[in-house]
């Protein structure tokens, strides 16, 4: 019953020995405050902006763990992200572009992360040396792990498997952590054949040249697989290979794991004295440790055993102790299991009535769990057949829902047979009670349904709004700017000339004569004036020469005009975009920009344009005085919101990320 989230258990336990065990790593958790101290005192050595400096900052960055010391060093990576990119020195972007994947991983911005370690693997497409591949791999890894947290293993395994063609080649702890990883993953899938598998490779790696702690680990978690198989010779086998190092005087839960495993053999071999022995083990090491998961798992075994050995006393007080942490933890299937316990020991100790109460809360229990699991397993298989070659998987768990559903069917039909000899009526009175509750909840999915594609229809209504009202302002706009620089352009052109014209003809005394000439002179500027409107009202570079030459023109107007130093960069895919799209990217550019030189007093301004092969990312940064980024929401400045409806109509994500002092970063990602 617990042995998936065991799997999960032993994951994280495993990563936490290969900390422990690793001196450099350990130092990796303590004394932030030492390592940044020393690092930026390095770093007043190279006042130059080279690679030394950015070799620097990134001793500087790389001193942080957690998200709290991160936020403190983010501000060196920026600058290091910042001339590593002007000076095209990949290595220190890949490593910002890990610092900041991790940052936003921290943060819970699972988006904004992929975004960043995505542009790492992009930049790293055909590395050769070392450094480049290793943070290539990292990138995988990283990438895997937040899709392993999310429970997302279709998108986690290829992930892995990319990031173990460098750690296979480099074996090392994380080497042992990627195999620890895919193997419980296997395991979650049912998929026992391949867990083996990789369970197995753990073994061999962590046989050669590690510490002990490895291979008791990779010894646990074949146990487990092998009981899962019921295959009791092999778990004994690689439980006799642990027992010289039980029991370890630390590690609390690693003694519990072993001395569970030893229980769960005897009592698979119907040798219930030994297995309640090595139970009671694994409970007081389970207790010792203050894991509640462990100590639930070991008193269900504890009260299931005492019912075989006809303690009676023994299992109701287990299996009362069990329910209660079952209870609290929210544990559906520690609750079945021990209040199927106590419906046995209320059974042999002759409370009928009480027994049957408690068959029928499990019973109750147990469809509510498996209809859960049938959806969660629903939504996997749709995810598998999106691609070809996980076909294999699919017929995995079609396999395994059959088995369960026998399962179910055979476990149904004698609870039905042993609740129908206590009491028929109340039986039949439960069937209907669950149809009603059945035809009930299909009407609420039907009605969900419905109002999901009412949902939908509103959604495309509010698209073809935006659509509509986008397409009018490029419309006015581009009519406008027509007749500015057509018609009042070439009438004020026309002046100009006649003026010109009727100075040959007029005699001037030198005072009229200069005055004549600034007169003509403010007229140029007039005009020029006008042009630079009409041109920022529709630019012609966006059709004749594309929207990066447009972008970069923009930038370089804005530079000379202002004098603030105005950075344009262009990362990804040379690819051309709809005409639309890049209208719409121009658009957003340009008031982000503006807003920065109307409001934040900045220095220097830098606009990032990245692309794909489905996405185009814009981030505006500036070093100005900040702001309260909340404020946005009761703002309704038409700028601000023209920029929500671009970025809606093209399903994207808007982040700002600003604070007083702070300077703004503006992050947008479109599907286009």
């Amino acid at each position: 019953m617990p042995f998936i989230k065991r799997a999960t258990a032993l994951c994280l336990l495993f990563f936490f020995f290969l900390a422990k065990t690793n001196f450099a790593q350990v130092e990796l958790f303590t004394q932030f405050d030492q390592r940044k101290d020393k690092a930026l005192a390095e770093l007043k050595k190279y006042n130059n902006p080279d690679t030394a400096r950015v070799n620097a900052l990134i001793k500087v960055f790389t001193t942080a763990v957690f998200l709290k010391q991160q936020k403190q060093v983010k501000p060196y990576c920026d600058e290091a992200m910042v001339i590593s990119k002007k000076l095209n020195y990949k290595e220190g972007v890949a490593k910002c572009y890990l610092f900041k994947g991790n940052f936003y991983r921290s943060s819970g911005e699972k988006q904004i992360a992929h975004a960043y370690f995505d542009s790492l693997i992009s930049i790293s497409e055909d590395a050769k040396d070392s450094t480049m591949l290793e943070l290539r791999a990292q990138a995988y890894r990283w990438k895997g792990m937040i899709y392993y947290a999310e429970e997302d293993y279709y998108e986690a395994l290829p992930d892995f498997f990319e990031a173990l063609k460098y750690y296979d080649y480099d074996v090392g702890y994380v080497t042992v952590y990627m195999y620890t990883n895919i193997a419980s993953i296997y395991t979650k899938l049912n998929n026992l054949d391949q867990a083996i598998f990789y369970a197995t490779k753990n073994v061999a790696i962590s046989e050669n040249g590690f510490p002990p702690i490895y291979k008791v680990q990779a010894y646990l978690g074949l146990v487990d697989i092998y009981l899962l198989k019921k295959e009791l010779t092999l778990a004994t086998a690689y439980l006799d290979k642990v027992e010289p190092y039980m029991p370890d005087s630390i590690e609390t839960t690693m003694n519990f794991s072993y001395y569970e495993n030893r229980g769960r053999v005897f009592f698979l071999e119907q040798k219930f004295d030994s297995s309640y022995y090595y139970y009671k083990e694994a409970y007081r090491y389970a207790t010792i440790s203050s894991h509640e998961d462990y100590v639930n798992t070991a008193l269900y075994y504890l009260s299931n055993n005492a019912l075989k050995l006809g303690k009676l006393h023994d299992a109701k007080k287990y299996g009362e102790e069990n329910l209660a942490i079952a209870e609290r933890l929210n544990a559906k299937e520690g609750k079945i299991g021990a209040i199927l316990n106590l419906s046995d020991y209320y059974q042999k100790a002759g409370n009928a009535g009480k027994a049957y109460d408690l068959l029928r809360k499990a019973t109750e229990l147990k469809d509510s769990l498996l209809s859960e699991k049938n959806i969660k397993q629903a939504n996997t298989l749709a995810a598998v057949y999106e691609t070809s070659k996980k076909q294999n998987e699919i017929i995995q768990l079609q396999n395994e829902k059959t088995k369960q559903a026998e399962e179910v069917e055979q476990k149904s039909m004698l609870n039905k047979i042993y609740i129908s000899t206590i009491i028929g009526l109340l039986f039949f009175g439960y069937l209907a009670y669950r149809t009603i509750k059945s035809e009930q909840k299909l009407a609420r999915q039907q009605q969900e349904i419905q109002n999901r594609k009412i949902n939908d229809l509103e959604k495309d209504k509010q698209l073809l709004r935006i659509d509509a009202m986008l397409k009018g302002q490029e419309e006015e706009r581009s009519r406008i700017a027509k007749d500015l620089h057509d018609g009042l352009g070439g009438m004020l052109s026309g002046v100009k000339f006649s003026f010109v014209n009727m100075k040959e003809n007029l005699i001037l005394s030198g005072e009229d004569a200069d005055g004549f000439d600034r007169s003509i002179e403010m007229l140029d500027n007039t005009i020029s004036e006008l042009r630079k409107v009409a041109h920022n009202l529709m630019p012609e570079t966006i059709s004749r020469f594309g929207l990066e030459e447009s972008l970069k023109d923009f930038c370089s107007t804005i530079e000379t005009s202002t004098g603030i130093r105005v950075v344009y960069q262009q990362l990804g895919e040379d690819r051309k975009l709809s005409t639309r799209a890049e209208i719409a990217v121009y658009r957003i550019v340009q008031e982000l920009v503006n807003n920065a030189l109307k409001h934040a007093e900045a220095k220097q301004i830098i606009v990032q344009l990245t692309k794909n092969h489905v996405k185009t990312a814009i981030t505006v940064e500036d070093d100005g005085k900040g702001f309260d980024a909340k404020i946005l929401d009761s703002k309704k400045g038409a700028g601000f919101n023209n920029i929500k409806f671009r970025v809606n109509y093209f399903k994207g994500a808007l982040d700002i990320n600003s604070q007083p002092g702070n300077g703004t970063s503006v992050n947008i990602e479109l599907i286009a």
